[in-house]
Protein backbone atom coordinates (compact mmCIF):
# COMPACT_ATOMS: atom_id res chain seq x y z
CA UNK A 1 0.00 0.00 0.00
CA UNK A 2 2.86 2.68 0.95
CA UNK A 3 4.46 1.13 -2.60
CA UNK A 4 1.36 2.11 -4.17
CA UNK A 5 0.93 6.09 -2.52
CA UNK A 6 4.76 6.76 -3.35
CA UNK A 7 4.24 6.08 -7.18
CA UNK A 8 1.31 8.09 -7.11
CA UNK A 9 3.31 11.27 -6.39
CA UNK A 10 4.75 10.68 -10.38
CA UNK A 11 1.78 10.51 -12.31
CA UNK A 12 -0.53 12.91 -13.84
CA UNK A 13 -3.15 14.44 -11.55
CA UNK A 14 -6.08 13.04 -13.59
CA UNK A 15 -4.54 9.48 -12.88
CA UNK A 16 -4.10 9.50 -9.49
CA UNK A 17 -7.42 10.65 -8.29
CA UNK A 18 -8.31 7.55 -10.80
CA UNK A 19 -6.19 5.05 -8.48
CA UNK A 20 -7.00 6.40 -5.33
CA UNK A 21 -10.83 6.13 -6.07
CA UNK A 22 -10.51 2.65 -7.62
CA UNK A 23 -9.07 1.16 -4.71
CA UNK A 24 -11.34 2.80 -2.56
CA UNK A 25 -14.24 1.26 -4.46
CA UNK A 26 -12.73 -2.25 -5.36
CA UNK A 27 -12.16 -2.43 -1.54
CA UNK A 28 -15.48 -1.46 -1.23
CA UNK A 29 -17.18 -4.18 -3.68
CA UNK A 30 -15.68 -6.71 -1.27
CA UNK A 31 -18.93 -7.90 0.52
CA UNK A 32 -19.00 -11.69 -0.74
CA UNK A 33 -22.21 -11.79 1.71
CA UNK A 34 -24.21 -9.85 -0.70
CA UNK A 35 -24.89 -12.83 -3.81
CA UNK A 36 -26.15 -15.26 -0.99
CA UNK A 37 -27.83 -12.60 1.75
CA UNK A 38 -31.00 -13.96 1.24
CA UNK A 39 -29.61 -17.65 1.57
CA UNK A 40 -28.13 -17.03 4.65
CA UNK A 41 -31.30 -14.78 6.47
CA UNK A 42 -33.44 -18.14 5.60
CA UNK A 43 -30.85 -20.30 7.26
CA UNK A 44 -30.51 -18.40 10.27
CA UNK A 45 -32.10 -20.43 13.31
CA UNK A 46 -34.78 -17.84 13.60
CA UNK A 47 -36.17 -18.75 10.04
CA UNK A 48 -36.75 -15.54 8.42
CA UNK A 49 -38.90 -16.26 5.44
CA UNK A 50 -38.76 -14.65 2.11
CA UNK A 51 -42.20 -13.11 2.43
CA UNK A 52 -41.05 -11.30 6.25
CA UNK A 53 -37.49 -10.13 4.36
CA UNK A 54 -39.59 -8.78 1.38
CA UNK A 55 -42.31 -7.17 3.77
CA UNK A 56 -41.20 -5.99 6.52
CA UNK A 57 -37.18 -5.55 6.75
CA UNK A 58 -36.65 -4.14 2.69
CA UNK A 59 -38.96 -1.30 3.46
CA UNK A 60 -37.08 -0.03 6.33
CA UNK A 61 -34.55 0.45 4.36
CA UNK A 62 -36.45 2.14 1.09
CA UNK A 63 -38.21 4.69 3.64
CA UNK A 64 -34.42 5.81 5.46
CA UNK A 65 -33.19 6.14 1.29
CA UNK A 66 -34.59 9.23 0.81
CA UNK A 67 -34.09 10.87 4.25
CA UNK A 68 -30.24 10.24 3.58
CA UNK A 69 -29.76 10.86 0.10
CA UNK A 70 -31.31 14.62 1.12
CA UNK A 71 -28.88 15.03 4.04
CA UNK A 72 -25.67 13.57 1.49
CA UNK A 73 -26.56 15.57 -1.62
CA UNK A 74 -27.11 18.81 0.38
CA UNK A 75 -23.77 18.35 2.74
CA UNK A 76 -21.18 16.59 0.44
CA UNK A 77 -19.90 19.67 -1.44
CA UNK A 78 -20.02 21.83 1.95
CA UNK A 79 -18.09 19.20 3.57
CA UNK A 80 -15.37 18.63 0.67
CA UNK A 81 -16.45 15.05 -0.24
CA UNK A 82 -13.97 13.12 2.22
CA UNK A 83 -15.81 13.18 5.21
CA UNK A 84 -18.72 11.34 3.30
CA UNK A 85 -16.08 8.85 1.99
CA UNK A 86 -15.29 8.01 5.38
CA UNK A 87 -19.17 7.88 6.30
CA UNK A 88 -19.55 5.31 3.42
CA UNK A 89 -17.63 3.22 5.43
CA UNK A 90 -18.34 3.27 8.67
CA UNK A 91 -21.95 2.70 7.30
CA UNK A 92 -21.01 -0.82 5.97
CA UNK A 93 -18.85 -1.54 8.77
CA UNK A 94 -22.40 -1.18 10.80
CA UNK A 95 -24.56 -2.41 8.53
CA UNK A 96 -22.61 -5.66 7.90
CA UNK A 97 -22.12 -6.36 11.73
CA UNK A 98 -25.97 -6.23 12.68
CA UNK A 99 -26.11 -9.55 10.64
CA UNK A 100 -24.04 -11.08 12.74
CA UNK A 101 -24.76 -13.95 15.31
CA UNK A 102 -28.62 -14.34 16.03
CA UNK A 103 -29.86 -11.01 14.76
CA UNK A 104 -33.42 -10.09 15.87
CA UNK A 105 -36.13 -8.50 13.03
CA UNK A 106 -35.31 -5.51 15.06
CA UNK A 107 -31.38 -5.77 14.03
CA UNK A 108 -32.07 -6.63 10.66
CA UNK A 109 -34.20 -3.87 10.49
CA UNK A 110 -31.45 -1.72 11.68
CA UNK A 111 -28.82 -3.35 9.30
CA UNK A 112 -31.04 -2.36 6.19
CA UNK A 113 -30.99 1.46 7.71
CA UNK A 114 -27.73 1.61 7.68
CA UNK A 115 -27.42 0.15 4.06
CA UNK A 116 -29.44 2.55 2.76
CA UNK A 117 -26.72 5.20 4.40
CA UNK A 118 -23.57 2.85 2.79
CA UNK A 119 -25.68 3.27 -0.36
CA UNK A 120 -26.97 6.96 -0.29
CA UNK A 121 -23.13 7.96 0.22
CA UNK A 122 -21.55 6.77 -2.15
CA UNK A 123 -22.30 9.24 -4.50
CA UNK A 124 -19.00 10.83 -2.57
CA UNK A 125 -16.45 9.13 -4.57
CA UNK A 126 -18.08 10.18 -7.95
CA UNK A 127 -18.23 13.87 -7.00
CA UNK A 128 -14.89 13.93 -5.17
CA UNK A 129 -13.50 12.49 -8.50
CA UNK A 130 -15.27 15.07 -10.42
CA UNK A 131 -14.31 18.09 -8.13
CA UNK A 132 -10.57 16.66 -8.42
CA UNK A 133 -10.27 16.06 -12.10
CA UNK A 134 -9.38 20.01 -13.73
CA UNK A 135 -9.99 18.72 -17.92
CA UNK A 136 -13.51 18.11 -17.99
CA UNK A 137 -12.69 16.58 -21.44
CA UNK A 138 -11.37 13.47 -19.41
CA UNK A 139 -14.80 13.09 -17.03
CA UNK A 140 -15.56 10.10 -19.54
CA UNK A 141 -12.31 8.25 -19.69
CA UNK A 142 -11.97 8.63 -15.66
CA UNK A 143 -15.74 7.73 -15.20
CA UNK A 144 -15.47 4.88 -17.21
CA UNK A 145 -12.17 3.41 -15.15
CA UNK A 146 -13.83 3.96 -11.63
CA UNK A 147 -17.25 2.24 -13.27
CA UNK A 148 -14.88 -0.37 -14.14
CA UNK A 149 -12.93 -0.80 -11.00
CA UNK A 150 -16.96 -1.43 -9.39
CA UNK A 151 -17.24 -3.64 -11.81
CA UNK A 152 -13.94 -5.73 -11.29
CA UNK A 153 -14.48 -5.35 -7.25
CA UNK A 154 -18.03 -6.75 -7.79
CA UNK A 155 -16.92 -9.38 -10.00
CA UNK A 156 -14.09 -10.92 -8.16
CA UNK A 157 -15.74 -10.70 -5.36
CA UNK A 158 -18.31 -12.37 -6.60
CA UNK A 159 -16.12 -15.25 -8.04
CA UNK A 160 -14.22 -15.41 -4.54
CA UNK A 161 -17.81 -16.13 -3.05
CA UNK A 162 -19.26 -18.39 -5.17
CA UNK A 163 -15.69 -20.83 -4.82
CA UNK A 164 -15.84 -20.68 -1.36
CA UNK A 165 -19.31 -21.68 -1.08
CA UNK A 166 -19.31 -24.11 -4.17
CA UNK A 167 -16.20 -26.19 -2.94
CA UNK A 168 -17.52 -25.87 0.64
CA UNK A 169 -14.73 -24.44 1.89
CA UNK A 170 -17.03 -22.25 4.73
CA UNK A 171 -20.20 -21.57 5.11
CA UNK A 172 -22.36 -17.95 4.38
CA UNK A 173 -21.32 -16.38 7.95
CA UNK A 174 -17.86 -16.68 7.14
CA UNK A 175 -18.46 -14.55 3.67
CA UNK A 176 -20.89 -12.11 5.97
CA UNK A 177 -17.15 -11.69 8.48
CA UNK A 178 -15.47 -10.98 5.09
CA UNK A 179 -17.49 -8.65 4.56
CA UNK A 180 -17.22 -6.85 7.59
CA UNK A 181 -13.50 -7.52 7.13
CA UNK A 182 -14.02 -5.43 3.29
CA UNK A 183 -15.79 -2.43 4.68
CA UNK A 184 -13.23 -2.08 7.56
CA UNK A 185 -10.60 -2.14 4.81
CA UNK A 186 -12.34 0.71 2.59
CA UNK A 187 -12.92 2.48 5.83
CA UNK A 188 -8.73 2.60 6.42
CA UNK A 189 -8.08 3.41 2.22
CA UNK A 190 -10.90 6.26 2.58
CA UNK A 191 -8.36 7.82 5.45
CA UNK A 192 -5.31 7.88 3.24
CA UNK A 193 -7.21 9.17 0.45
CA UNK A 194 -6.23 13.05 0.11
CA UNK A 195 -8.39 15.64 0.67
CA UNK A 196 -10.20 18.24 -1.67
CA UNK A 197 -7.93 21.26 -2.01
CA UNK A 198 -10.11 24.07 -0.26
CA UNK A 199 -12.41 25.73 -2.41
CA UNK A 200 -14.20 29.11 -2.21
CA UNK A 201 -17.93 27.62 -3.12
CA UNK A 202 -19.18 28.58 0.05
CA UNK A 203 -17.00 31.72 0.75
CA UNK A 204 -17.48 34.97 -0.40
CA UNK A 205 -14.96 38.00 -1.09
CA UNK A 206 -14.48 40.59 1.63
CA UNK A 207 -14.69 44.34 0.34
CA UNK A 208 -10.60 44.79 -0.14
CA UNK A 209 -10.48 42.38 -3.11
CA UNK A 210 -11.12 43.63 -6.47
CA UNK A 211 -11.75 40.01 -8.37
CA UNK A 212 -11.16 36.30 -7.64
CA UNK A 213 -10.60 33.82 -9.93
CA UNK A 214 -10.67 29.78 -9.54
CA UNK A 215 -8.75 27.62 -11.82
CA UNK A 216 -8.84 24.43 -11.40
CA UNK A 217 -8.87 24.41 -7.54
CA UNK A 218 -6.32 26.33 -7.46
CA UNK A 219 -7.18 30.33 -5.51
CA UNK A 220 -6.11 33.39 -7.19
CA UNK A 221 -6.84 36.57 -6.30
CA UNK A 222 -5.97 40.41 -7.62
CA UNK A 223 -6.00 42.94 -5.04
CA UNK A 224 -7.27 46.66 -5.48
CA UNK A 225 -3.27 47.72 -4.91
CA UNK A 226 -1.60 46.51 -7.93
CA UNK A 227 -4.24 44.74 -10.16
CA UNK A 228 -1.11 43.04 -11.92
CA UNK A 229 -0.30 41.04 -8.70
CA UNK A 230 -1.51 37.62 -8.62
CA UNK A 231 -1.39 35.93 -4.86
CA UNK A 232 -1.67 31.77 -4.45
CA UNK A 233 -4.37 31.72 -1.48
CA UNK A 234 -4.26 28.64 0.75
CA UNK A 235 -6.48 28.10 3.35
CA UNK A 236 -4.79 29.17 6.38
CA UNK A 237 -4.99 32.09 5.23
CA UNK A 238 -8.33 32.37 3.51
CA UNK A 239 -9.50 34.38 6.85
CA UNK A 240 -7.86 37.65 5.24
CA UNK A 241 -9.62 37.94 2.30
CA UNK A 242 -12.77 35.56 2.62
CA UNK A 243 -15.74 35.29 5.16
CA UNK A 244 -17.61 32.22 5.22
CA UNK A 245 -21.18 32.44 4.53
CA UNK A 246 -24.15 32.79 6.27
CA UNK A 247 -26.85 29.71 6.28
CA UNK A 248 -29.37 31.78 4.13
CA UNK A 249 -26.40 32.32 1.85
CA UNK A 250 -25.40 29.20 1.43
CA UNK A 251 -29.45 28.14 0.84
CA UNK A 252 -29.15 30.43 -2.25
CA UNK A 253 -26.01 29.17 -3.92
CA UNK A 254 -27.59 25.49 -3.60
CA UNK A 255 -30.75 26.60 -5.39
CA UNK A 256 -29.23 29.20 -7.65
CA UNK A 257 -26.55 26.56 -9.02
CA UNK A 258 -29.58 24.09 -8.64
CA UNK A 259 -31.81 26.03 -11.08
CA UNK A 260 -29.18 26.68 -13.60
CA UNK A 261 -28.24 23.24 -13.72
CA UNK A 262 -31.50 21.77 -14.65
CA UNK A 263 -32.19 24.82 -16.85
CA UNK A 264 -29.57 23.07 -19.32
CA UNK A 265 -31.65 20.51 -21.51
CA UNK A 266 -28.80 18.36 -21.60
CA UNK A 267 -28.22 18.22 -18.11
CA UNK A 268 -32.49 17.54 -17.81
CA UNK A 269 -32.86 14.73 -19.98
CA UNK A 270 -29.55 12.69 -19.18
CA UNK A 271 -30.70 13.68 -15.42
CA UNK A 272 -34.18 11.80 -16.12
CA UNK A 273 -32.95 8.95 -17.85
CA UNK A 274 -30.39 8.49 -14.80
CA UNK A 275 -32.99 8.57 -11.88
CA UNK A 276 -35.35 6.16 -14.08
CA UNK A 277 -32.94 3.45 -14.71
CA UNK A 278 -31.10 3.89 -11.43
CA UNK A 279 -34.20 3.27 -9.65
CA UNK A 280 -35.25 0.24 -12.00
CA UNK A 281 -31.84 -1.40 -11.67
CA UNK A 282 -31.76 -0.64 -7.49
CA UNK A 283 -35.07 -2.93 -7.48
CA UNK A 284 -34.23 -5.62 -9.61
CA UNK A 285 -30.51 -6.21 -7.48
CA UNK A 286 -32.87 -5.92 -4.22
CA UNK A 287 -35.40 -8.45 -5.14
CA UNK A 288 -33.96 -10.82 -7.81
CA UNK A 289 -32.39 -12.99 -4.83
CA UNK A 290 -36.12 -13.51 -3.78
CA UNK A 291 -37.21 -14.19 -7.34
CA UNK A 292 -34.52 -16.88 -7.85
CA UNK A 293 -35.65 -18.34 -4.60
CA UNK A 294 -39.15 -18.11 -6.04
CA UNK A 295 -38.46 -20.06 -9.26
CA UNK A 296 -36.27 -23.07 -8.03
CA UNK A 297 -36.61 -22.47 -3.97
CA UNK A 298 -34.87 -25.76 -2.97
CA UNK A 299 -32.42 -26.41 -6.44
CA UNK A 300 -28.67 -26.95 -6.78
CA UNK A 301 -28.35 -24.15 -9.18
CA UNK A 302 -29.67 -21.56 -6.85
CA UNK A 303 -26.33 -21.69 -5.19
CA UNK A 304 -24.97 -20.31 -8.55
CA UNK A 305 -25.62 -16.81 -7.38
CA UNK A 306 -22.12 -15.68 -6.97
CA UNK A 307 -21.24 -16.97 -10.17
CA UNK A 308 -23.90 -15.18 -12.17
CA UNK A 309 -23.11 -11.92 -10.36
CA UNK A 310 -19.45 -12.12 -11.39
CA UNK A 311 -20.05 -12.76 -15.11
CA UNK A 312 -22.44 -9.70 -15.08
CA UNK A 313 -20.50 -7.72 -13.98
CA UNK A 314 -17.42 -8.93 -15.54
CA UNK A 315 -19.30 -8.35 -19.12
CA UNK A 316 -20.44 -4.85 -17.54
CA UNK A 317 -16.88 -3.76 -16.81
CA UNK A 318 -15.67 -4.99 -20.54
CA UNK A 319 -18.16 -3.28 -22.23
CA UNK A 320 -17.93 0.21 -19.72
CA UNK A 321 -14.04 0.17 -20.31
CA UNK A 322 -14.88 0.03 -23.50
CA UNK A 323 -17.68 2.60 -24.03
CA UNK A 324 -15.56 5.70 -22.06
CA UNK A 325 -13.03 4.86 -25.42
CA UNK A 326 -15.39 5.63 -27.53
CA UNK A 327 -15.98 9.60 -28.65
CA UNK A 328 -19.24 9.31 -29.73
CA UNK A 329 -21.85 12.18 -30.36
CA UNK A 330 -23.94 11.99 -27.69
CA UNK A 331 -25.66 15.26 -28.52
CA UNK A 332 -26.92 14.67 -31.77
CA UNK A 333 -27.52 10.07 -31.05
CA UNK A 334 -28.08 10.19 -27.43
CA UNK A 335 -32.24 10.47 -27.37
CA UNK A 336 -32.16 8.04 -29.82
CA UNK A 337 -29.73 5.12 -27.80
CA UNK A 338 -31.58 6.25 -25.00
CA UNK A 339 -35.25 4.89 -26.30
CA UNK A 340 -33.42 2.29 -28.00
CA UNK A 341 -31.87 0.98 -24.75
CA UNK A 342 -35.01 1.70 -22.24
CA UNK A 343 -37.45 -0.70 -24.78
CA UNK A 344 -34.90 -3.17 -24.93
CA UNK A 345 -34.05 -3.33 -20.72
CA UNK A 346 -38.28 -2.99 -20.79
CA UNK A 347 -37.95 -6.59 -23.03
CA UNK A 348 -35.50 -8.31 -21.06
CA UNK A 349 -37.44 -7.35 -17.90
CA UNK A 350 -40.35 -8.84 -19.72
CA UNK A 351 -38.64 -12.21 -20.62
CA UNK A 352 -37.11 -12.25 -16.57
CA UNK A 353 -40.59 -11.75 -15.17
CA UNK A 354 -42.21 -14.51 -17.22
CA UNK A 355 -39.69 -17.39 -17.49
CA UNK A 356 -39.66 -20.46 -15.34
CA UNK A 357 -36.27 -21.01 -15.90
CA UNK A 358 -33.89 -20.20 -13.66
CA UNK A 359 -30.65 -20.56 -15.74
CA UNK A 360 -32.98 -18.20 -18.59
CA UNK A 361 -33.65 -16.02 -15.75
CA UNK A 362 -29.89 -15.84 -15.43
CA UNK A 363 -29.06 -15.14 -18.68
CA UNK A 364 -31.69 -12.33 -18.73
CA UNK A 365 -30.41 -10.56 -15.60
CA UNK A 366 -26.66 -10.79 -17.00
CA UNK A 367 -27.91 -8.84 -20.00
CA UNK A 368 -30.03 -6.38 -17.94
CA UNK A 369 -27.21 -5.23 -15.61
CA UNK A 370 -24.39 -5.30 -18.88
CA UNK A 371 -27.03 -2.92 -20.44
CA UNK A 372 -27.65 -1.11 -17.73
CA UNK A 373 -23.80 -0.43 -16.71
CA UNK A 374 -22.98 1.11 -19.86
CA UNK A 375 -25.97 3.54 -20.14
CA UNK A 376 -25.22 4.97 -16.72
CA UNK A 377 -21.71 5.76 -17.49
CA UNK A 378 -22.55 7.86 -20.06
CA UNK A 379 -25.46 9.18 -18.49
CA UNK A 380 -23.15 10.21 -16.05
CA UNK A 381 -20.55 11.90 -17.96
CA UNK A 382 -22.92 13.74 -19.81
CA UNK A 383 -24.39 15.54 -17.11
CA UNK A 384 -21.13 16.02 -15.16
CA UNK A 385 -19.98 17.60 -18.34
CA UNK A 386 -22.44 20.28 -18.11
CA UNK A 387 -22.39 21.29 -14.39
CA UNK A 388 -20.05 23.77 -12.89
CA UNK A 389 -17.21 22.66 -10.45
CA UNK A 390 -18.45 22.24 -6.67
CA UNK A 391 -21.91 21.73 -7.15
CA UNK A 392 -21.75 17.90 -8.07
CA UNK A 393 -23.04 16.69 -5.35
CA UNK A 394 -25.48 18.11 -5.35
CA UNK A 395 -27.34 17.43 -8.73
CA UNK A 396 -26.37 13.98 -8.72
CA UNK A 397 -27.64 13.53 -5.02
CA UNK A 398 -30.57 14.77 -6.34
CA UNK A 399 -30.88 12.65 -9.58
CA UNK A 400 -30.03 9.50 -6.78
CA UNK A 401 -33.13 11.23 -4.64
CA UNK A 402 -35.76 11.38 -7.44
CA UNK A 403 -34.72 7.34 -7.73
CA UNK A 404 -35.38 6.55 -4.30
CA UNK A 405 -38.74 8.48 -4.39
CA UNK A 406 -39.73 6.34 -7.09
CA UNK A 407 -38.09 2.72 -5.47
CA UNK A 408 -40.78 3.89 -2.00
CA UNK A 409 -43.78 4.19 -4.32
CA UNK A 410 -42.37 1.00 -5.56
CA UNK A 411 -42.78 -0.66 -2.08
CA UNK A 412 -45.75 1.08 -0.98
CA UNK A 413 -47.64 0.22 -4.02
CA UNK A 414 -46.23 -2.80 -4.84
CA UNK A 415 -44.29 -4.72 -2.05
CA UNK A 416 -46.14 -3.74 1.17
CA UNK A 417 -49.69 -4.60 1.67
CA UNK A 418 -50.70 -0.97 2.24
CA UNK A 419 -52.48 -0.96 -1.23
CA UNK A 420 -51.89 -3.80 -2.84
CA UNK A 421 -49.72 -7.47 -2.45
CA UNK A 422 -48.14 -8.89 -5.10
CA UNK A 423 -45.66 -12.00 -5.39
CA UNK A 424 -42.24 -11.30 -6.95
CA UNK A 425 -43.27 -12.45 -10.34
CA UNK A 426 -45.76 -9.51 -10.35
CA UNK A 427 -43.41 -6.94 -9.09
CA UNK A 428 -41.33 -7.44 -11.62
CA UNK A 429 -43.31 -7.34 -14.00
CA UNK A 430 -44.55 -3.45 -12.28
CA UNK A 431 -40.73 -3.18 -12.43
CA UNK A 432 -41.24 -3.55 -16.75
CA UNK A 433 -43.99 -1.14 -16.81
CA UNK A 434 -41.51 1.53 -14.85
CA UNK A 435 -38.89 0.68 -17.30
CA UNK A 436 -40.75 0.93 -20.35
CA UNK A 437 -41.70 4.74 -18.94
CA UNK A 438 -38.44 5.52 -19.57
Amino acid sequence: MLMLISGLNIMEHWKKVCIYVSVYVILREFRPIDPFIIKYLTLLPEKYTVKIIREEVYPVGSYFSVLFVVIVFLVTDYLQYKPIIILNGLSGIMSYSLLLGSPTISFLKSGQIFLMLFRASEVAYYTYMFANIRNKDEYQIATSIVRTSVLVGKCSCGTIAQILISYNIISYVYLLYLSVFGTILTTIWSLIIPPVKFNLYFYKVKEPVLDVFVYDNEKIIRTKIDESTNMNIVENNTKKYFIKMKCSEVTQILWDDFNVAYADSNVFKWSVWWSLSLSGYVLVSQYIQLHWEEIEPHGELNSLNGAVESLATLFSAATTYAIGRVNGDWDKYGDMIMAIVAMGLGVVLYFLSFTESLIKSYAYYIIFCCTYQTMVTISSTEVAKFLKRNCYALIFGFNKLVAYILIILFTMVVVEDKLFSFDIRQQFQDTLNQKLKV
